[in-house]
């Protein structure tokens, strides 16, 4: 056995005498390293590119839940008494209440100059009508005064 496993050596050497470079070689040489360069160069500005999706998808594990969501809120405003925080709950079903105060609490925060208020309610579920297509650039949180 003259040449034993290099019998299965599927990329083999070509002589060098018996290769010859050419035009079309190298121009599909150079369209490859072209086309190369384009795959890399758009995978890399998709990859660092930025891109914000505004959606919110309300999950309901409990079907028997009669209709209400239960919602929990936890929110800190460094710069506002706890004196001018309040809660005003409004849905599409028509249900509006102003200054809901059950299972809620107002905690103060720096010496009194802002406040973390805690509350829980329940919402009405409503199926979605519409979509947004414009998202603002500002937030306005109506916390009630």
């Amino acid at each position: 056995q003259p040449y034993g496993y290099r019998v299965f050596d599927i990329y083999r050497k070509v002589p060098k005498d018996l290769t010859q470079p050419t035009y079309t070689g190298a121009f599909i040489s150079i369209l490859c390293c072209v086309f190369i360069l384009f795959l890399f160069l758009s995978e890399l500005t998709g990859f660092i590119a930025t891109e914000i999706v505004n959606e919110l998808y309300v999950d309901d594990p409990d079907k028997d839940s009669g209709g209400k969501i239960e919602v929990s809120l936890n929110i800190s405003l460094p710069n506002l008494h706890c004196d001018l925080v309040g809660l005003d709950i409004q849905d599409e079903m028509g249900r509006h209440e102003v200054g809901h105060i059950d299972n809620s609490m107002k905690i103060p925060l720096n010496q009194g100059d802002g406040c973390r208020f805690e509350g829980e309610f329940t919402i009405n579920k409503v199926r979605p009508c519409h979509t947004v297509d414009f998202q603002p650039t500002v937030c306005v949180f109506r916390l009630g005064c």
